[in-house]
């Protein structure tokens, strides 16, 4: 191992092992901090992205995550807050999926893209193998609190998911400045949910020096979803001398939330059908691509970073509301209303 990548080593080493003291004195050292392992060093076979803020993330090191952060931003590279790991998951990203907020607010206050770390699937941090898990608020508390204050924070709407800020005055929460309430009735309603986070959210983002206040951020992630095709997703695969009536539910209506517009608009047709029926069925979840039929139902057993073409790019959850690019990590709030 020539002397470069015993450097990127030791960073590595120090960002999961070592007290933010040590990882400073390494990188003060010189030591590259802001580079992948190189491949056939340490485990790595095979050249990786992941850099140690990654790293910081996976194992929860709030405090090295934060050296780390300032740093980026001190230098002037914001775009390493996004960096990918094998997956393409960014370190916000994996805070949210391991139900860490202290990591989440060192990444939050750092400025990262939030819109890009709604995960779909969420992680147990006390098992080692097959740990990921769909949604449960029941089962998983924090995990669901941390999803639905990011949510409200990138979407700027209240945590009760009724209003936004063209239809009520929003309080922003004192203490983790991300979560929205529209009213003393919804703060009561949510704060026994929202109590589980708040604090450590604001203990990770004081650490966050180069910022004095919580970044905003934009409202939209222009990449974060495929459009919808008006022919394709509108399709019923009537036969000729079929009625629609018969086939499709129009009282029934799925909607989808864009923050750009602030204004709830509603799924294609034959999406809005294949909701409605997958949610009788007792399914978790409706998974399609858009304007791919034949994606639907199908799924990777392990995500790439270039899947197939004919696997679903998107995971509706009927328990969270929400409708996940899986490839992104974007996600995006969803509901369903009858008009009679």
């Amino acid at each position: 191992m020539d002397r470069r990548t015993r450097q990127i080593v030791d960073v590595f080493c120090a960002t999961s092992d070592k007290t933010p003291a040590e990882l400073q004195a390494c990188i003060n050292r010189g030591c590259p901090w802001d580079q992948p392992i190189p491949a056939h060093s340490m485990r790595a076979m095979v050249p990786s992205p992941t850099i140690p803020l990654n790293i910081a993330a996976q194992y929860q090191r709030h405090d090295n995550l934060a050296v780390l952060v300032n740093k980026a931003l001190e230098e002037g590279r914001p775009e390493l807050l996004e960096s990918p790991d094998l997956v393409g998951k960014s370190p916000a990203y994996l805070a949210v999926q391991k139900g860490n907020p202290l990591c989440l607010g060192v990444m939050a206050k750092a400025g990262a893209n939030l819109h890009r770390a709604i995960p779909h699937v969420w992680q147990f941090t006390n098992m080692q193998h097959n740990n990921l898990t769909d949604p449960s608020e029941l089962s998983m508390p924090i995990h669901h609190a941390l999803v639905r204050t990011v949510v409200s924070f990138t979407t700027r709407t209240c945590l009760c998911y009724v209003k936004n800020q063209k239809e009520a005055k929003l309080q922003v929460c004192t203490q983790c400045k991300m979560a929205y309430f529209c009213g003393g009735e919804c703060q009561k309603k949510k704060w026994p949910q929202h109590k589980r986070v708040c604090k450590k959210i604001r203990k990770g983002a004081d650490l966050v020096t180069f910022h004095n206040e919580m970044p905003k951020q934009k409202l939209v992630d222009e990449d974060g979803f495929l459009p919808f095709d008006e022919v394709v997703d509108n399709d019923l695969d009537l036969e000729d001398g079929m009625n629609e009536e018969d086939y499709y539910d129009a009282s029934i209506i799925w909607e989808w939330y864009d923050p750009g517009t602030m204004k709830w608009n509603p799924y294609p047709k034959h999406i809005n059908r294949s909701l409605s029926g997958l949610q009788d069925l007792g399914s978790p979840r409706y998974m399609y691509k858009p304007g791919n039929k034949d994606a639907e139902g199908n799924e990777e057993r392990e995500q790439t970073l270039n899947p197939p073409n004919n696997v679903a790019t998107n995971h509706a959850y009927y328990s969270e509301m929400i409708d996940h690019h899986i490839y992104t990590g974007c996600g995006r709030m969803m509901r369903m209303r009858q008009t009679c």
